[in-house]
């Protein structure tokens, strides 16, 4: 049996379509459909039911399906393990995220991106770790995830926009004097107390909070704290004071989220590496991320 050709039956599942695979892929839809036509001539059988609508496994299909990634992990443990008799590296990609936050896609994406790279080692980094540039500029990370403002990054290179986000978002307790409101301008805020992301060795998110509100206008008052970023949040529902963002749609039980009507405090969400990298997995995982992001579209 081909495994490249099971590996392509088991991403024309996952994702749904011929169109989304061929785009990860980076092939044409038409050269993938003429391989998998040969593949089920090879195996006598039909494995799919398809139309402009769906893609789904016939009976056939699925039951090869089951045993299927247990099959390519099989193989590709097996060819690992010739590697490293001749002395080669595991692949590893090493990813940073910044402000507890992700672009939607990236988690299905690497889903579908581990099960295919199976040797694949992967680091996740918080921004306690290092720096972003310094990070980047020595290779301690390959890719970084992170929100900023228009001009942030330009000492970078390689800088991808992912997403622009043109609103403020509110983050209040339910017992809130502005819990029930639909949305609110900066002037309601005048006076409140504001959690500011912890300050870590990047400071970027704390620094862009402060930054905005500095240019409201408004009196404020700071609740710092040195928490882990993957609990401040939690200190909206205790009364610890309110926070602010706008490239996330977390929801924390007890509180509510809410709009603020000031405009002019745009972001950006970014990919960010350094182009230079000579990690080969870094250019691939770019390039199918950013085809995978297409065909969702």
């Amino acid at each position: 049996m081909d495994i490249e050709r099971l590996k392509e039956f088991i991403l024309i599942n996952e994702t749904g379509s011929f169109k989304a695979a061929s785009d990860m892929l980076d092939i044409a839809p038409s050269v993938l459909s003429a391989r998998f036509k040969n593949f089920e001539s090879s195996l006598g059988c039909k494995l799919l039911e398809r139309n402009n609508h769906y893609v789904k496994p016939t009976e056939k299909g699925m039951m090869l399906l089951k045993n299927a990634t247990e099959l390519v992990q099989s193989w590709e443990t097996a060819k690992l393990a010739v590697r490293n008799l001749n002395g080669s590296v595991i692949s590893s990609l090493r990813i940073q995220l910044c402000a507890q936050s992700m672009p939607s896609e990236l988690g299905p994406f690497m889903d579908i991106y581990s099960k295919s790279h199976p040797w694949l080692f992967l680091d996740l980094y918080d921004e306690n770790n290092c720096t972003i540039r310094d990070g980047l500029m020595s290779g301690q990370t390959d890719l970084v995830f992170v929100p900023g403002k228009e001009q942030d990054f330009e000492d970078i290179e390689g800088k991808i926009i992912l997403s622009h986000f043109d609103h403020l978002t509110l983050h209040v307790p339910l017992s809130h004097r502005l819990s029930t409101s639909s949305a609110v301008s900066f002037n309601d805020l005048s006076g409140e107390n504001f959690i500011l992301y912890p300050r870590m060795k990047e400071t970027h998110i704390h620094d862009l909070q402060l930054e905005m509100l500095e240019r409201s206008g408004i009196s404020y008052h700071i609740y710092e704290n040195s928490t882990s970023p993957y609990f401040y949040d939690l200190l909206v529902p205790i009364g610890k004071g309110l926070q602010f963002w706008n490239w996330t749609d977390r929801v924390t039980p007890n509180t509510v989220n809410i709009s603020v009507r000031d405009s002019g405090y745009d972001t950006y969400y970014y990919m960010l590496y350094n182009p230079d990298n000579n990690n080969p997995i870094v250019h691939e995982f770019i390039n199918l991320f950013l085809n995978y992001r297409k065909a969702r579209v």
